[in-house]
C-alpha cells in the first residue's frame, strides 16, 4: 500500500503544470489603453517591467516581461525615464498612468495662468 501511496505522489508532482507569470506587453506606445495585451511570459521571468519615457511633453511606454527587474528613475538631457516592477500577473496594468497625469497637470497649469492673465487685464 506504501508502494502505491509514493508512486501517486511522485505521479502528482510531475503532473502539475507549469506556472508561468503573465504580463501587459508593449513597445513605444503613447497611450496606456495600447498597452493591454497580456503575454504569457516565459519560465525564466520574474517580473513585469514598466518603462516611461519622457521628452518634450511626449512619452513613450514599454511594458514587457523580464528575468530580473530594478526599479529606476532618472533623467539625463532632457529625458526623464521610469522604471517600475512587479511579480504577479498582469500587476503592471496602470504603468502609463503618469502620462494621463502629466496632461491633466499641464491643462490644470494652463487654466491657473490664464485666470491669472484675465483677471489682470480686467
Amino acid at each position: 500500500m506504501a508502494a502505491y501511496t509514493s508512486i501517486l505522489l511522485v505521479i502528482a508532482l510531475c503532473a502539475t503544470a507549469a506556472y508561468s507569470l503573465r504580463c501587459y506587453t508593449c513597445e513605444l506606445q503613447s497611450s496606456n489603453a495600447n498597452c493591454m495585451t497580456a503575454t504569457t511570459c516565459s519560465n525564466t521571468a520574474t517580473s513585469c517591467l514598466t518603462t516611461v519615457a519622457t521628452t518634450g511633453g511626449i512619452s513613450s511606454i514599454i511594458k514587457r516581461c523580464v528575468d530580473s527587474c530594478t526599479p529606476l528613475s532618472t533623467s539625463i538631457s532632457g529625458v526623464t525615464a521610469t522604471n517600475s516592477c512587479c511579480n504577479t500577473d498582469l500587476c503592471n496594468t496602470s504603468g502609463g498612468a503618469t502620462i494621463t497625469s502629466s496632461y491633466t497637470a499641464i491643462i490644470l497649469a494652463l487654466g491657473a495662468v490664464l485666470t491669472v492673465l484675465k483677471s489682470s487685464v480686467l
